[in-house]
């Protein structure tokens, strides 16, 4: 796919206005150039500090050049080998960076604020090309930055052309430069690629610009905040701004008729005081755009599907992500010398998908990219309205699984990935390989076995030859992780080199229920069913159910352990959709287990403790990153214990010396997809297993913030929405579809930071927040799909709009199907009716026969001491039986059989007590035995 250059920033900032500008170099001499070679690349550990330091000799040469000039006379020219002398460093990264140095003694750049530079890149058979920049300044803050990304950008290149580069600077201290420099990756060179490279540059220049909107939670000035894709037809739609000078707004459709005329609301949170313009009220699909005073949106639509196109960008994204086979326009065939060992075995292990803006594989990584991919399969071919986009993810889905499938030994061991920037030649037995030692993890082998074990479903009236074999190794695989359990022992580290949390204990059992309930739903097998049940305790056990001392307490929230000693904190890959799959997919799978109602309740503490710290970052509700403890700094490593202190410090006070991070506390690994998008997963799976609305829509403001409704206004995927910025990606270029590790924050900051330089991580593409992207629109993304049963037209109502929708059911069958927008309905047939709210991307099956249709309502009331009444008024006609599940909630008769009369309602009220005061309560009400048509209450005691 082609991205719409017109609509990035890197378009309106080559068009911006230059208010003064001065020459720093035309390159008509080689004074103040030196050239400069480092050797060896360390794997980035967030833990400790990292530093890079130029070789004694260099390998690069600089000249000036007539050959391609863009103005002037002469322009300069470096040339440089693509790679080192002697064999690859055995981390799997380059051989280091060749580069040349611009020598500047200790200039003031204060008065400007971007340098522009002309660079034409001659890199024979290359399709992609790519530039590191860095500022070095030496005056009141000092360039580089401890974490290395502040004062540097990427550059992706357009080979054998000229590339007018602008780089916005404004967010660096500037006042006494010492030098800028321009390197490229010494990652060598696939065989269609030269062993040699030249890079000319020409007229560098300071400018002045009026500079873009790097931080804050205010939007930009003169913009509105909105999700550029659009909004689903049922959605709440609600757009953001700050300062502007009207008090309506107008929604307009493409032909210009104005649709709505409404106030402008004034928000006020945690984070500041904003204009809403809330249109939910808008359902008719179509294009339009919004009008306040005189700033305007670009168009956006209203649709039953307006994620449809994202989810092709993201296929593509995966496309051109894959390892091993030629793609045009980003490499030839590839890495087919990397290889993975085991005792005197070995394997080619390219295929799968590169995992970021380099070329590592991991295992985890493409296992979940192959189950997002299969589970959004299953949800497309079981809808069965889009054919072609069934077809194409399943095509995608299948790549993954035979790498899965391809890369394990059969005895347990496997490949579970290898970090990788290089380029090779494709020839095993050189100094180029990349070499892996195949690992024997119990935790990655119940990821493919969950894998292969949703492929069988997938595949099995498909090729069911292949769906056989999958199924038979996702058993074995299972067997190998089963025996090994004994062997996972903690980790000596209480943080990963990401700086996320190191030895949470329910990632394992998360992910072994997961698989055992996808072999038990594919065998039947009660060993699987055993396993599931037997592991969700470990899960349930690491909450917070009891109400701490703090002034503003919180429940819901997960610890690391059991033990309780620390509060989980993802910064960088987050899993805290983990728990809540889990526990839903023991839920649906054994309704009739005696731990259903303790799987449901800590499924339900959980998405309410996110929907209420959602609150402290209204009016996006940005989900905010974890709760921190002032004295967790001692456990840090020392060169980041400062930082890690300060930036605990600036979150919001809850009291007892507990804080709110509404941004991760991070170090290197910096950006907030990859764990609002877990958080937002957490929320879909937690709003389906309880028929919360609100949950489904907390997590589509997750996907609303990622592509413009956000402070910057700005869509962060590449290729889709607007004012979309490069990201850094210099092994593969460009790719539309891609995403980035996501917004980040400024030192010890609690805001939103977002920097035109493009560095990694924030703005690296990485596959997981990709994957998250697609792996939760399989649970959002769409229309309610809902069929039944009824003698008689059927009419949908919507409570707020009260626009309707009526289904004529078949007249032999008395069946009906239909789809409808997300919201809560009033459901009329033949005089009778229920409530019914319908999520997004769910689908339901209603019984609207008059002389079955069943409607009730439930509430509660607290009453003195711990006790509670909860009442239901049910109408409709003949015999019914009630059943209440309880948690810490203790009921005297949980049952209660009623005869209803047409036109009559019928009510009654249990009594409860709450069992343990300092901890919620929550019930669900079933009626004859039937799940799918369950209400839940819940309350605490010190909620009177």
């Amino acid at each position: 796919m082609e991205a719409n250059f017109k609509n990035s920033a890197e378009y309106r900032w080559l068009n911006k206005k230059v208010l003064n500008k001065r020459t720093l170099d035309n390159m008509e001499s080689l004074d103040n150039w030196r050239t400069f070679t480092t050797s060896g690349v360390e794997i980035v550990d967030a833990r400790k500090v990292i530093t890079t330091k130029d070789s004694s000799s260099s390998v690069a040469t600089i000249e000036l050049s007539k050959e391609f000039v863009h103005e002037g006379s002469q322009s300069l020219l470096m040339t440089t080998p693509v790679r080192l002398d002697g064999p690859a460093p055995k981390n799997g990264r380059g051989w280091g960076r060749s580069g040349v140095r611009r020598i500047f003694n200790g200039e003031d750049w204060t008065t400007y604020n971007r340098i522009s530079i002309w660079i034409y890149p001659d890199l024979p058979g290359f399709y992609t090309t790519a530039l590191d920049c860095q500022l070095s300044n030496d005056g009141k803050v000092k360039l580089p930055a401890i974490f290395g990304q502040e004062g540097q950008t990427s550059l992706v290149l357009k080979n054998h052309e000229w590339n007018h580069v602008v780089w916005e600077i404004g967010n660096v201290t500037r006042d006494k430069i010492t030098s800028f420099e321009m390197s490229y990756g010494l990652s060598g060179n696939y065989p269609e690629e030269a062993d040699h490279i030249k890079l000319y540059f020409d007229q560098m220049e300071l400018e002045k610009v009026d500079p873009d909107k790097v931080e804050g939670w205010d939007v930009w000035p003169g913009r509105i905040s909105y999700p550029h894709t659009g909004y689903q037809t049922g959605a709440q739609k609600s757009a953001i701004a700050n300062n502007i000078d009207a008090k309506d707004f107008k929604v307009i459709n493409d032909k210009g008729n104005v649709v709505l005329i409404k106030p402008i609301e004034r928000v006020t949170s945690q984070i500041g005081s904003f204009q809403v313009m809330d249109f939910t009220e808008v359902r008719t699909p179509g294009t339009y755009t919004l009008k306040a005073g005189s700033v305007s949106t670009k168009p956006f639509k209203i649709d039953a599907d307006p994620y449809e196109e994202t989810i092709w960008k993201a296929l593509n994204f995966f496309y051109a992500e894959r390892c091993g086979i030629e793609i045009p326009g980003v490499h030839g065939k590839e890495h087919e010398d990397w290889v993975c060992i085991h005792g005197n075995k070995r394997m080619i292990i390219n295929g799968g998908w590169h995992d970021a803006g380099d070329m590592t594989q991991s295992a985890e990584g493409t296992e979940e990219i192959t189950y997002s991919l299969l589970s959004m399969a299953e949800k497309l071919h079981a809808r069965n309205t889009n054919p072609a986009l069934y077809d194409r993810v399943l095509e995608e889905a299948k790549w993954g699984l035979d790498w899965i499938l391809k890369t394990r030994f059969g005895d347990g061991y496997r490949n579970t990935g290898s970090n990788n920037s290089r380029r090779t030649n494709n020839i095993i037995g050189d100094d180029d390989d990349l070499i892996s030692t195949a690992q024997n993890s119990p935790l990655m082998n119940f990821e493919a076995a969950t894998v292969e074990a949703i492929g069988y479903r997938v595949f099995k009236d498909i090729d069911p030859q292949f769906a056989a074999y999958a199924l038979r190794t996702a058993e074995s695989d299972w067997k190998f992780a089963a025996e090994g359990m004994s062997s996972v022992k903690p980790a000596k580290d209480i943080w990963r080199g990401t700086f996320d949390s190191n030895n949470v204990e329910d990632e394992f059992p998360s992910q072994a229920i997961l698989s055992s309930i996808a072999l038990w739903k594919a065998t039947g097998n009660k060993k699987y069913a055993d396993m599931a049940t037997s592991l969700a305790p470990i899960i349930m056990n690491a909450q917070q159910r009891k109400r701490p001392d703090w002034d503003t307490p919180l429940t819901g929230f997960f610890y690391t352990s059991t033990a309780k000693e620390r509060i989980l904190h993802y910064c960088h890959r987050g899993r805290e959709q983990a728990p809540t799959m889990a526990l839903t997919a023991l839920c649906d799978a054994f309704p009739d287990n005696p731990d259903w109602m303790k799987w449901y309740s800590t499924v339900t503490l959980y998405s309410e403790y996110l929907k209420t710290l959602s609150k402290y970052t209204a009016p996006y509700n940005m989900m905010p990153a974890s709760v921190y403890v002032d004295t967790e700094y001692m456990h840090v490593p020392e060169s980041r214990r400062e930082s890690f202190r300060k930036q605990v410090l600036t979150g919001v006070p809850l009291g007892k010396g507990h804080y709110l991070r509404l941004f991760a506390v991070w170090m290197d690994y910096r950006g907030n997809f990859g764990t609002i998008l877990p958080q937002a997963q957490a929320l879909a799976s937690a709003a389906h297993l309880r028929g919360d609305l609100a949950s489904a829509q907390l997590s589509e403001h997750q996907l609303e913030w990622i592509i413009g409704r956000n402070p910057f206004a700005q869509s962060t995927m590449y290729g889709e929405g607007y004012d979309y910025t490069p990201l850094y990606t210099p092994s593969s270029g460009h790719i539309v579809g891609a995403l980035p590790v996501g917004i980040q924050t400024r030192d010890e900051e609690d805001v939103p930071y977002w920097p035109v330089q493009s560095m990694w991580t924030y703005k690296e593409i990485w596959s997981h927040p990709v994957t998250n992207w697609i792996w939760l629109l399989k649970d959002i993304e769409g229309p309610a799909m809902v069929e039944g049963e009824a003698n008689a037209p059927v009419t949908f109502k919507e409570v707020n709009t009260h626009q309707s929708i009526t289904i004529q059911p078949g007249r032999s069958t008395s069946r009906f199907k239909t789809t409808v927008p997300e919201g809560k309905y009033i459901v009329t047939s033949n005089g009778h009716g229920q409530i019914q709210t319908f999520l997004p991307g769910s689908s339901y099956h209603l019984e609207c026969r008059s002389d079955l249709m069943l409607s009730y309502q439930v509430s509660k009331k607290a009453l003195a001491g711990d006790e509670v009444t909860i009442k239901l008024i049910a109408q409709g006609t003949g015999k019914h039986h009630f059943n209440i599940r309880t948690d810490n909630l203790a009921v005297t008769s949980p049952s209660k059989d009623i005869e209803l009369k047409a036109g009559k309602p019928t009510s009654f009220e249990l009594t409860a007590h709450i069992t343990a005061h300092d901890e919620p309560w929550v019930a669900v009400i079933v009626p004859d035995g039937n799940l799918s048509q369950r209400q839940e209450v819940r309350g605490a005691a010190w909620e009177k």
